[in-house]
């Protein structure tokens, strides 16, 4: 199941230390909402077997418009714009990040990267 979270939630999640997937994503994105989205389950599936949790972050509305400071500051910190954005934070570190992974394909093998990385 994917989480939903504020950027302040998942600010306090990496000061903790925590470890975690993050999908940020755009709700004018078609990338994020048609082509990402359907294929997302199983992605989430394969990272939660591995004991991790899936936390997805919608930072902007319309496109280069941030929801809030905290939003850009997060996307500014993972990388910045492109989206959508899945990245590994490992014990509070961003350790890999990948924008426009869409597919089933990529993001299964995404998925195993990740675990992989563990």
């Amino acid at each position: 199941m994917i989480i939903e979270q504020s950027p302040e939630e998942l600010q306090a999640r990496i000061e903790r230390n925590e470890t975690f997937v993050l999908n940020l994503v755009g709700s004018w994105c078609p990338d994020c909402t048609e082509r990402q989205q359907p294929n997302f389950p199983p992605f989430v599936e394969k990272i939660e077997k591995a004991g991790m949790v899936v936390y997805q972050c919608v930072v902007q509305e319309e496109r280069l418009i941030f929801l809030s400071d905290a939003h850009e500051v997060l996307t500014d910190a993972l990388g910045g714009h492109g989206y959508p954005r899945t990245t590994l934070i490992l014990k509070g570190e961003a350790v890999l990040s990948r924008v426009e992974v869409m597919d089933a394909l990529a993001l299964a093998m995404l998925a195993d990267e990740f675990v992989g990385l563990l």
